[in-house]
């Protein structure tokens, strides 16, 4: 290998590492490990280099020691004497982020002194603000849990609640909810409901429909592509552990191309203002079914996580109902969602965001392992979650990257191409009308005028059959590259439906049939204006009643759509053919 080119690599592993190793969490883990991240960048030929410059920027003080004591504070918010109401006993529950007392009927929650970059908690001002911030924006989604915040006094060895010494920590304080009425545990014991998750939906629904807006420096693509980033940089150390490198690869792969085909409607949904203030983590664990819906726990340290995308909230909730093993409650969840919205996007976005809050829970639960204060039992589950989370991940990637071949037909003027143009570009999908096809392999250009009856000129039987066999050829190279396809069509017979069918069967892709309709009376307008105007058809009314008599009415599997109602409605059709959850 040229020095040159060794020289770059060297420095791009060297970089990598410094920025690895500079994190919160890297200190947990063995050099091994570390050699272990760089596997999917490095060539055997070079591995010297790269155990070089692990040695270089790994410190040799960063082996993981447990902690064999809890810290005084947490020791002492452990006596029950601690607290004013004096209850029996107090369970302590561990997050990466929180230690959480469970003190009889309150509960009492402090930050842990953390900087994971995302969230930074090192200092108390900063701690003192998220729990603020945690009482003021919960608030929103749940009623009388959040009481709001207390200090936390020392003096010399002694921690209290009433003021004397100085301030050293901020608690949220709140009311304990019931175990038993969190969805988690309904879904644990299968007593969670089809209803109960239908309430859950419109509770979100309508949260969704009348949140603050996002800050506009969050309504940029480029706030998504910077959250996308972070949250597969946080995931490289877990490579080896909790993450396979061809699952790594592979998601990461899917999400980059994800967000290139899909920038277009993304970017559409920005200016229609569908990005709001939303929970950010919205999973079965903060949803508790008391008193009504009770949403609580929302991401209080960075609005960037928080404000997005409405799909990407509730994206989360469907994810882990998936995750928990109940595929049907997750149907139902945004089956209601999607009633109570009528958002149709979202059935093009919900797996990508699914995907990415797998993502997140990965990520989550592998800080556990990093973190000194939780015992090795706590962290060989935390490890098996991590593990489930990123596979439920690689899952949902692949099964959203399967291409999907659009058929969309109809007589003449009966506006399938104003239905498939506009349906390809919310997909982000290529798209090919039959006249343009039919123009250029007759040698003309896509706005070139050949009026002609059926049968004559360009539009032969033999014509016809050349036209056909171009846009399936054209489809199935995108088709096998990955790509999805829309084709605009009359398709009047059903020999080239079955051919389009059977082109989707050997390309691996999902075909949805559709055929567009309306009443004789819109077809003749409809054609007598584009007389007048112009455009890439030649069809005219005598076309349409020529070919109306040799029509065959596909069968029973196919999407009828009526375009006399509202496209969007016609367009949430398709959308549940080719994106069912």
């Amino acid at each position: 290998m040229p020095s040159s080119i060794l020289l770059i690599k060297s420095l791009r592993v060297i970089l990598i590492v410094h920025s690895i190793s500079c994190s919160h969490y890297t200190g947990y883990y063995s050099l091994d490990h570390l050699c272990n991240l760089f596997r999917i960048h490095c060539k055997s030929e070079w591995t010297i280099s790269c155990i070089a410059a692990l040695c270089m920027w790994y410190p040799l003080h960063m082996a993981a020691t447990p902690l064999t004591k809890m810290p005084p504070l947490v020791s002492a918010l452990l006596r029950p004497d601690f607290y004013p109401h004096k209850p029996a006993s107090v369970e302590l529950i561990q997050t990466h982020i929180s230690w959480v007392f469970l003190a009889g009927p309150l509960v009492y929650k402090i930050k842990k002194p953390v900087d994971f970059g995302f969230l930074d908690f090192s200092t108390l001002r900063q701690r003192t603000w998220a729990c603020t911030e945690e009482v003021r924006l919960n608030q929103r989604l749940s009623r009388g849990v959040y009481l709001g915040t207390s200090a936390i006094y020392r003096r010399g060895a002694s921690f209290s609640l009433t003021p004397f010494g100085r301030a050293v920590e901020t608690a949220v304080v709140m009311h304990r909810l019931p175990v038993k009425k969190l969805l988690s545990t309904l879904l644990a014991n299968g007593r969670a409901t089809v209803t109960q998750v239908r309430k859950v939906a419109r509770r979100v629904a309508d949260f969704h429909k009348h949140a603050d807006p996002a800050l506009p420096r969050f309504t940029r693509f480029s706030a998504l592509e910077e959250n996308l980033r972070e949250n597969f940089q946080q995931t490289l150390p877990f490579l080896g552990l909790t993450v396979r490198e061809e699952d790594y690869l592979q998601v990461w792969d899917y999400n980059r191309d994800f967000l290139q085909r899909r920038r277009a409607l993304l970017e559409k949904r920005i200016h229609d203002g569908r990005l709001r203030d939303g929970h950010g983590d919205l999973h079965a664990e903060h949803i508790c079914l008391d008193r009504g819906v009770q949403i609580y726990d929302c991401i209080e340290f960075n609005p960037r996580i928080r404000q997005g995308d409405t799909a990407a909230d509730i994206a989360f909730l469907y994810m882990d109902l998936l995750y928990h093993g109940h595929p049907v409650l997750a149907l139902e969840l945004m089956e209601e969602y999607l009633q109570r919205t009528g958002d149709w996007e979202v059935r093009l976005l919900v797996p990508f965001y699914a995907c990415y809050r797998a993502v997140v829970r990965e990520k989550v639960e592998g800080f556990r392992l990093a973190d000194p204060a939780i015992g090795r039992r706590e962290k060989t589950a935390a490890a098996r979650r991590a593990s489930r989370y990123f596979a439920l991940a690689s899952q949902l990637s692949r099964r959203d990257a399967q291409p999907r071949l659009l058929v969309v037909g109809g007589l003449p003027g009966t506006g399938k191409s104003s239905v498939a143009e506009t349906f390809a570009r919310r997909l982000g999908a290529e798209y090919l009308n039959s006249d343009v096809v039919r123009k250029i392999l007759a040698g003309a250009g896509p706005g070139t005028s050949f009026p002609a009856p059926v049968g004559e000129g360009i539009y032969t039987a033999a014509m016809d059959e050349l036209t056909y066999r171009e846009m399936l050829l054209q489809a199935g190279n995108s088709l096998r590259a990955g790509r999805s396809m829309v084709l605009d069509a009359t398709f009047s017979r059903e020999w080239w439906r079955r051919q389009t069918r059977a082109l989707a069967r050997r390309s691996g892709a999902r075909a949805v049939m559709v055929e567009c309709h309306c009443p004789v009376n819109v077809v003749r307008k409809r054609l007598e204006d584009r007389r007048s105007r112009g455009g890439v058809s030649d069809a005219r009314w005598e076309v349409y009643r020529a070919m109306r008599r040799h029509y065959a009415a596909p069968g029973p599997d196919v999407v009828r759509v009526n375009t006399v109602r509202p496209m969007e409605e016609g367009l949430a059709e398709i959308a549940a053919a080719a994106y069912p959850f």
